[in-house]
């Protein structure tokens, strides 16, 4: 069986079975594990699949939820993930934050800074962060542009002219999907300039990704994994994936799960 046969054979495997492990795939091909693994290996840097240990997966594609939705999935993670988020952050810095739940969980977490300018497009997270009481010593900015209902967070040209003149510190961005074969990606092309400008105005663009996301492939590409200066994800991130990114070199920090 030619090569290119036996991966696309694999590939309807995988439509039929939502994992599969090394040994069974060399059983069924009749070739060694090394074949399979390096067959398996061109398969995700393809962004077909999703390596796991002693075995692959299917990547699924992430066609967005409502904001309720997302805000009850995981949690913990999340709030670790946050906790994590904030060592990048001092006193008197101006911040992006990107919309998502994600991000949004950053909130609790900034009530312990002074003097924060923080510029956000995410409704939820620019009401939070109005109430005077918690964070009377931040000027916070929301982002005009269209609105989206089901998302509460706002895009479009208006959006990314705000985000083109203006620059900070850092930026936290979020995405609906990541790889490291194709990048982080949103799930509609209306998100992708918001997020390349926020990229663009910053010193610093941290990406903020509960291992889930790394799942799924999603429509809109809006940077390469090499272009943040960290990706910050939990434990939940299968071991054979954390490997692949740190030995391409790119700044992956762990923090604990839900266990």
């Amino acid at each position: 069986m030619l090569i290119g046969t036996r991966r696309h054979e694999m590939m309807k495997l995988l439509e039929t079975k939502p994992q599969i492990t090394i040994p069974e795939l060399a059983e069924q091909f009749n070739v060694s594990q090394m074949t399979i693994r390096r067959d398996l290996d061109t398969l995700q840097t393809e962004g077909k699949i999703q390596r796991s240990h002693g075995g692959a997966m299917k990547v699924k594609r992430f066609m967005g939820a409502k904001y309720e939705e997302r805000a009850n999935e995981h949690k913990a993670e999340k709030a670790a993930i946050a906790k994590e988020a904030v060592k990048h952050i001092q006193d008197h810095m101006s911040l992006i934050l990107d919309a998502g739940t994600t991000v949004a969980a950053m909130v609790d977490e900034l009530e312990r800074f002074k003097g924060l300018k923080i510029i956000t497009r995410d409704l939820h997270t620019a009401l939070m962060l109005s109430n005077e009481e918690r964070f009377g010593s931040f000027d916070v900015y929301c982002a005009g542009g269209r609105v989206s209902k089901w998302a509460y967070s706002n895009d479009g040209i208006y959006t990314e002219q705000m985000f083109r003149s203006i620059t900070v510190d850092v930026a936290f961005l979020t995405c609906e999907a990541v790889s490291q074969a194709k990048g982080a990606m949103a799930w509609s092309p209306n998100l992708v300039g918001a997020r390349q400008t926020s990229m663009e105005a910053a010193g610093k663009s941290i990406l903020l990704a509960d291992s889930t996301k790394f799942s799924y492939n999603s429509l809109a590409i809006f940077a390469g994994v090499d272009a943040f200066d960290e990706i910050i994800t939990d434990s939940r991130l299968d071991e054979y994936e954390a490997a692949a990114y740190r030995k391409a070199g790119i700044p992956l920090s762990i923090v604990p799960g839900a266990g």
